[in-house]
């Protein structure tokens, strides 16, 4: 079953169970693989997280996916028990599987903190470390990869040896499933979380240097088959363009330091992107809202565009379909794109005139 839109849950069709299945096979016969043994080289730590949210998260209040669940610690408990906590919708769900909260732990980074995030770390790697559970796909092991990797040191810190062999042996286990899946994840942000996750790995893991070259050629044609000329994204989301350029700096800067050429259309990509989002941002900072997207995520943008170093500014003319119109501190911005046209119907047959 799955969610639909409106909330509702709709039957699964063949396909989706499928792919599901074929994820979960694929992610049993990655166990059985030969794991990593250790990090060649660790990015630099690059996503930002709220001190606020994991202050929340230490304080027993999970807010995902738009849903509030509230936990109390169990008397003489470390940490909460995440992975038992009722989930109210499958994004929810996702939302953990995908490990963005921990960039929130880390920001907070005290010792309650770490013990979460520890205990939520290795509880994940016991209960779904083998190919269970709805975590196991590539967008979400993409997004999970990144965020194990860029904080090994604060996961690590204090681990006892069989433990960080558990947690390189399952990191060495989702890039293989990665890069027998990366291509099922749908076209679009799903897949950019994918082949970044993939190099973000195939770098920094031992053993796993054969798939860098793979993903980065993977990455540079979804930025051409993508990425239009304009810099925008066929869902018109600007937080989610937001999101897609920040992930294509994340991998040209991993595979810089690791002393790797990004492709042109890799590089070209950013080069577009960055001055569509400057005409999408409202003086106060925060994106124009659009097609489900928020004003995104505090500081990402400017992390974002001064990663890239492009300094190109928007040019006359919509930027992916939007008009801004700025005087002093105020500022509109309007979509102004027509509106997605579907196949046209077929001409109805001329009705012959009746005879006499």
């Amino acid at each position: 079953m799955t969610q639909g839109t409106a909330g509702a849950i709709q039957p699964e069709g063949w396909t989706a169970r499928r792919i599901r299945l074929m994820h979960r096979l694929a992610a049993r016969l990655a166990t059985q693989a030969r794991p990593a043994t250790g990090f060649v080289s660790q990015p630099e730590p690059k996503t930002i997280g709220s001190f606020a949210r994991g202050k929340q998260l230490c304080a027993g209040n999970f807010m995902f996916a738009g849903y509030l669940v509230e936990a109390k610690t169990p008397a003489g408990s470390r940490a909460l028990p995440l992975w038992d906590l009722p989930m109210p919708a499958p994004a929810f769900e996702e939302a953990l599987h995908g490990f963005g909260w921990l960039d929130d732990l880390a920001a907070v980074a005290d010792g309650p903190a770490r013990a979460r995030a520890q205990a939520w770390t290795w509880d994940w790697i016991t209960r779904f470390g083998r190919g269970r559970g709805p975590g196991w796909t590539p967008e979400l092991t993409g997004r999970r990869l990144i965020r194990w990797i860029n904080h090994a040191l604060f996961l690590l810190n204090g681990r006892e040896r069989a433990e960080a062999d558990a947690y390189f042996r399952s990191l060495g286990q989702q890039t293989i499933f990665l890069a027998r899946r990366w291509h099922t994840a749908r076209p679009g942000l799903p897949r950019f979380e994918a082949l970044t996750g993939l190099i973000y790995a195939g770098l920094a893991l031992t053993g796993m240097e054969r798939h860098v070259g793979p993903a980065a050629n993977a990455l540079a044609k979804e930025c051409a088959s993508q990425i239009d000329a304009q810099g925008g994204i066929p869902t018109r989301n600007p937080e989610e363009l937001l999101e897609v350029f920040t992930l294509l700096t994340w991998a040209a800067a991993a595979l810089a330091e690791a002393g790797r050429s990004p492709q042109s259309a890799h590089l070209q990509a950013i080069e577009r992107i960055a001055p569509t989002l400057r005409a999408l941002r409202h003086s106060d900072g925060g994106l124009a809202r659009f097609h489900g997207g928020g004003r995104g995520t505090e500081g990402r943008l400017d992390q974002a565009l001064a990663s890239a170093g492009v300094r190109a500014v928007p040019a006359e003319g919509p930027a992916m379909g939007y008009i801004r119109l700025a005087a002093g501190r105020s500022t509109v911005i309007v979509d102004a794109a027509r509106p997605p046209m579907g196949p046209r119907p077929p001409m109805p047959m001329p009705r012959p005139w009746p005879s006499s």
